[in-house]
């Protein structure tokens, strides 16, 4: 994208390092080098920030990406949905692992037991599964690239946090929420399988 170009020329126009950004823009110096690779979008604060600093217009540091970002929007819905999906099925494995696990130790069972093995596998899973969610999460950067639309549209930073669906602060809580419901589920059948077989 245009904005790392436009930040990195600024940068050396000024005879700055990216350490020296950095700490213009209270981020760290890999935030800096990911925004200027193009891996990272900088959020509206930032944006904010680098053109009071550069004394540019929030509209030249990312001229040029505006149209750029209206195409991608489309893939972005899908790759939001990838996320959510991800990270409920994450909590849930996870939420079901330690259930079972709690179940192995209380029934004094060891962890090589089949039992034990499969809630390894499920705690590993989740973690493998979170990971993926955390992958995409940051290779589409959708958030990012919502505010800063919104901001070039006429919106304050401040209103952009108030119009959020979800609060990012409930948002922690909503996905435990929903991994454990996946998870409650997700053990009741696989209790009664394994009490099925058990009972045969």
């Amino acid at each position: 994208m245009e904005v790392g170009r436009r930040i990195r020329e600024e940068r050396e126009r000024m005879g700055i390092s990216q350490e020296g950004l950095a700490r213009e823009v209270f981020v760290s110096r890999q935030t800096v080098s990911n925004w200027e690779t193009g891996k990272t979008y900088p959020d509206v604060q930032s944006l904010l920030l680098l053109s009071n600093l550069f004394d540019v217009s929030v509209d030249s540091l990312v001229k040029g990406d505006v149209e750029v970002m209206e195409k991608q929007m489309e893939n972005y819905e899908l790759a939001r949905y990838k996320i959510k999906a991800s990270m409920t099925v994450a909590l849930g494995l996870i939420a079901v692992g330690a259930v079972m696990l709690a179940l192995l130790s209380k029934r004094g069972e060891e962890l090589t037991s089949p039992f034990g093995l499969i809630a390894l596998f499920l705690l590993v899973a989740g973690v493998g599964v979170s990971l993926i969610a955390e992958r995409i999460e940051k290779r589409y950067d959708i958030e990012t690239v919502e505010e800063v639309r919104a901001f070039l549209d006429g919106k304050e930073p401040e209103q952009i946090e108030r119009e959020r669906r979800i609060p990012k602060a409930l948002r922690p809580i909503l996905q435990m929420i929903a991994g454990a419901a996946v998870g409650v589920v997700f053990m009741t059948v696989l209790y009664l399988i394994i009490s099925l077989a058990m009972y045969r």
